[in-house]
């Protein structure tokens, strides 16, 4: 009955793998898309004033993940998946409090270029969804609690508590470095989310819009009476 047990826990959490690296996917090519019609329709986004940070947060996840890695690696099914899980658990504790920061962060810039609720409330979605992908790893990690039991040596500290050790950590991790770019800092930290690209494009097309009316309106008066005559 225990083995079973292991064995459904092992099979949700390798479904739950693949949906988290599936929806790690579909966010770098949202992420993708949000950078290539940010750079090709030019859009005036105010830059992450401490963009070269960012380098430091992908280095220690990594670094941090790759000794977990190693840590938990073992010649059964129960010790790979353990592995994996736990090269994933810094990283995800960190994105939930990081993309939560940034994301109330970019609210606050955004409200300073437009009062529009609505706008400011698919911001907001957008940070919600983002969150809400993060949580797979905490869903998985809970079905899969069980198979994780076994001990780690030489402390004796059982894997399942290491990886929750992980993750707690990541978060701890991400609420700093989160708050250490977002304070005193001018620049949109999410550029690439598809909800603020699409702002600041409608934003740039209304500026242009109006530019083309104040146009109209400051030319010579012999030719805005010839205006209407073009049009018959």
């Amino acid at each position: 009955m225990t083995m079973l047990r292991e064995l459904l826990s092992l099979l949700l959490l390798s479904t739950f793998l693949l949906i988290n690296l599936g929806m790690a996917f579909m966010r770098a090519f949202g992420s993708l898309a949000g950078m290539t019609w940010r750079k090709v329709l030019r859009l005036d986004i105010p830059e992450n004033e401490k963009k070269n940070w960012e380098k430091l947060y992908t280095a220690v996840w990594l670094i941090v993940g790759g000794w977990a890695f190693i840590k938990l690696w073992g010649w059964s099914a129960t010790r790979v998946m353990a592995a994996l899980f736990g090269f994933l658990a810094f990283r995800s504790g960190a994105n939930v409090t990081r993309t939560l920061i940034y994301g109330l962060h970019d609210q606050r810039i955004i409200e300073e270029y437009t009062e529009d609720s609505s706008v400011l409330g698919i911001i907001g979605t957008a940070t919600k969804l983002s969150l809400l992908l993060e949580t797979v790893f905490v869903v998985a990690f809970a079905l899969a609690y069980k198979a994780f039991s076994v001990t780690l040596n030489p402390n004796g500290l059982s894997a399942n508590t290491f990886i929750l050790y992980l993750w707690l950590a990541g978060l701890a991790f991400g609420l700093l470095f989160g708050w250490f770019i977002a304070r005193n800092n001018r620049g949109i930290l999410l550029r690439n989310a598809i909800a603020t690209v699409g702002f600041f494009t409608a934003r740039k097309g209304k500026r242009k819009a109006d530019e083309t009316v104040e146009k109209a309106k400051k030319a010579p008066e012999g030719l805005r009476s010839k205006l209407p005559k073009l049009g018959k």
